[in-house]
């Protein structure tokens, strides 16, 4: 198991490896400076600190704004088990009183109309007591008597599912534990870091999930409460509630046997269960975000009632403090860059043409669209947005999408067949590249990095940028001069291939973790970076192993991976390119054609074509807006 996987198996939710904790922003200094350094402005629209707040809490301090929604759904089961409790009581306390009332009511109607049977006065008593019932919980006693109970109640459950300090520490020091264990040569806190952004910010997700758990899945299915056996039941029928009772009566016996204490569940079947409750209670509660409208100010809402007043209401200015402390240049750098592409392409979509940029309800259409094609699949938004295209957030991958769409509203003449019937000619022009992705092509490329950021330790190096590019620029001249000696002389220098080799050895700083057992009994080297030396490479699988992503690859206009596997001559070295992680140099050994070219018969195969040539020339499109703008404070 790789080593976030592992972390993220014992908590709810683990933030994104996002490298980042050496600087923080200093304090607001006024309206007309910036937290953030000079305010940035481009195409004379200010971008307001609170939005650059929004973005990066949005994306850097995810975790936090996912802990406020699992909040909001354990406050309502613990809200909804209180109220149950407390009518019980109301119930129980004025049980003979009601009995009473419906007993008075029935007689009197018997003395008038003898009922036909025994059934029939039963019926006549449940429902004069009902009546009953509703006219006295209208009463100003009763009402008192309820709020008192409630009152009661609601400290009671707390106090059932409440994490003792005990509790915790010995959870916490377990889990670091077993991961010293499972991995001896790692620094605990660089793991935990890398995987939930902050130790302290794992602390908090690691109790609030084992008050989840507590509230949620009892060790005995017996007691898990309604809405555990509800969710679980309408994902799964009732097969994991088999398993989890066959599951708990196998532990109990072992533990009675042994006297050890009651074993946990499989921490990966938990995780499934947790996001299988999860994922029900959130589709009870409509949720807003800066996608659906929200004021910069607000960060999320949450109506669990459906009446538009929202019960969860979550703050910027209250989120703020705990993401900027974790915050780097380069993040806030990033971020700057977002809003430098998204304003200059919506821009330049606005000046486009009538209809080109979507509205607001045309937005709103594409991202319903976009669910539509999910149905049925255990793809989201989210998930679409944060594992597979690996944005930031959802919200930032959004307008994205949406700007996209807009791209494809201007473009829509030019996808059109031609007269011929063959496909539009910007797609013939680019099926052999796309031909060269979706066709299997593959290419054999090593990748050295010279490193800004210190990845084993999970911090950035002092000036680690400046150095990197020092560092990178004397590599690359190191390369020169040696490949200069052996054209003069190759009986006196090794083949510059087999330098390049023996460098990158030495000086690339992509970093393998550990397997679980431990250094040098590493199992499989599928995903593993081996100093950047990947062997051939699909570009869709190329693309992560460089390190780069879709919206790396939007907001800068440069993209490494495709400069490998589409333009570098194959045995030259290239570069240094800044990347995600510092400077790259890059050398092409060898390229594999296509093996399984697009069939244009297959209306598929034409998809693929069509989206691939969006892409391609949206970025294109992207790179120009920004030329074109005017930006200050980049």
């Amino acid at each position: 198991m790789r080593i976030q996987t592992y972390l993220a198996a014992l908590t709810l939710s683990a933030a994104p490896a996002v490298y980042a904790q050496d600087v923080g922003p200093a304090l607001e200094a006024g309206s007309t400076t910036s937290l953030f350094g000079q305010p940035l402005v481009v195409n004379g629209q200010r971008v307001q600190d609170i939005e650059l707040q929004r973005f990066l809490i949005y994306g850097a301090g995810r975790l936090q704004v996912e802990m406020q929604r699992v909040a909001l759904i354990i406050e309502d089961e613990l809200a909804r088990r209180a109220q149950e409790y407390a009518l019980r009581d109301i119930d129980a306390q004025y049980a003979s009183r009601l009995d009473a009332a419906a007993e008075a009511a029935v007689a009197a109607k018997e003395k008038a109309t003898p009922f036909a049977s025994a059934d029939e006065r039963q019926t006549a008593l449940r429902t004069e007591r009902e009546a009953a019932k509703a006219a006295l919980y209208q009463t100003e006693e009763v009402i008192a008597a309820y709020k008192k109970l409630l009152d009661q109640q609601q400290s009671l459950v707390r106090e059932q599912v409440a994490i003792s300090e005990e509790e915790f520490n010995h959870e916490y020091q377990k889990t670091i534990d077993d991961f010293v264990k499972s991995y001896p040569t790692l620094n605990p806190e660089a793991e935990v870091a890398r995987a939930f952004r902050t130790v302290d910010w794992y602390r908090e997700n690691l109790r609030q999930t084992l008050l989840f758990d507590r509230v949620f899945f009892p060790d005995d299915p017996a007691e898990w409460p309604v809405t555990t056996v509800e969710a679980v039941r309408a994902d799964s029928g009732d097969a994991m509630i088999e398993d989890a009772f066959q599951s708990y009566k196998m532990r109990r016996e072992y533990a009675e046997k042994t006297g050890e204490p009651l074993a946990k569940e499989d921490p990966i079947y938990t995780q499934m269960m947790r996001q299988i409750v999860r994922d029900a209670c959130f589709s009870t509660v409509s949720f807003r975000t800066s996608f659906d409208g929200l004021p910069s100010d607000l960060i999320l809402t949450g109506d669990k009632n459906g009446d538009g007043l929202p019960e969860l209401v979550v703050k910027t200015a209250d989120v703020w403090p705990k993401v900027a402390a974790t915050l780097s240049e380069t993040d806030i750098l990033e971020a700057k860059e977002w809003f430098v592409s998204t304003i200059a392409v919506r821009d330049a979509l606005r000046t486009a043409g009538d209809g080109v940029l979507l509205s607001r309800d045309g937005e709103q259409a594409a991202i319903a669209a976009l669910k539509k094609t999910m149905e049925g699949t255990y793809f989201t938004v989210d998930i679409l947005a944060t594992q597979e295209y690996l944005f930031p957030s959802a919200e930032s991958f959004q307008e994205y999408w949406c700007l996209m769409e807009s791209f494809k509203v201007l473009k829509q003449d030019a996808l059109k067949r031609q007269e011929n019937g063959d496909i539009a000619k910007v797609l013939r022009d680019h099926l052999e590249r796309a031909n060269r992705v979706m066709g299997l092509g593959q290419v054999d490329v090593d990748v050295m990095l010279i490193s800004a950021f210190d990845i084993p330790n999970f911090k950035w190096k002092d000036a680690g940028w400046t150095w990197a590019e020092k560092r990178a620029n004397e590599v690359k001249a190191q390369l020169e001069a040696q490949q200069q000696r052996y054209a003069a002389d190759p009986s006196k220098e090794k083949d510059p291939a087999q330098y390049w080799d023996e460098l990158v050895v030495e000086v690339s700083e992509y970093w393998d973790p550990p397997s679980p057992e431990g250094q040098g009994k590493r199992g499989s080297d599928v995903s593993m970076k081996n100093k950047g030396r990947f062997g051939p490479r699909y570009r869709n699988d190329l693309i992560g192993f460089v390190g780069e992503t879709r919206y790396r690859e939007f907001v800068t206009g440069f993209s490494i991976t495709d400069f490998v596997f589409f333009d570098q001559a194959e045995n030259t070295v290239a570069g240094p390119f800044k990347g995600p992680l510092g400077y790259y140099l890059t050398r092409v050994k060898r390229r594999t054609p296509p093996s399984r070219p697009l069939n244009l018969a297959e209306p598929k195969h034409v998809e693929l074509l069509t989206d691939d040539w969006l892409r391609v020339a949206f970025g294109a499109y992207m790179r120009e807006a920004v030329k074109g703008a005017k930006v200050q404070g980049l």
